[in-house]
């Protein structure tokens, strides 16, 4: 929500400082010498939102720890208790749940409204027994989503 309230003020900002340029006199003259000025900041914005939008940073950071999640995947498989983990690569670990033919785990601090996290399962759907549900999102991993 800071975020969110942050990226608002920013636009406001800008907003308020284009108004003050095309009202005052002259200044519509600077404003075609330094387009750059009004123009980066809308970019930057548009360019941020369709990253997010279409899951850019998820994926950045799930690639970034795809080396951990999928050795952590291999131990758990061959029989190896997941024991209490605090870290899977790039991800804090909140609680483990399965077995050695799927298993998941709940990120830490993901939303105020659910919590979210990943679940392997080379044999399809996970068959974990906890709440929530399950989206396929890469090879044998799923998003775990606990509403």
């Amino acid at each position: 929500m800071l975020v969110v309230a942050g990226w608002h003020l920013f636009a406001l900002s800008w907003l308020i400082v284009l108004g003050v340029v095309l009202v005052r006199r002259g200044r519509l003259a600077a404003l075609r010498r330094n387009w750059t000025f009004c123009a980066v900041p809308p970019l930057v914005v548009v360019l941020v939102g369709s990253l997010v939008y279409v899951g850019a940073p998820v994926r950045m950071r799930f690639e970034l720890s795809r080396g951990s999640l999928d050795h952590f995947a291999k131990t758990v498989s061959e029989g190896t208790p997941p024991g209490k983990r605090r870290w899977i690569g790039l991800y804090p670990v909140k609680y483990l749940e399965g077995s050695s033919r799927a298993f998941g785990f709940m990120i830490e601090d993901t939303g105020m409204f659910g919590s979210y996290g990943f679940a392997w399962s080379p044999d399809g759907e996970p068959d974990i027994d906890a709440p929530g549900y399950y989206s396929h999102f890469d090879g044998p991993w799923y998003f775990w989503i606990d509403d």
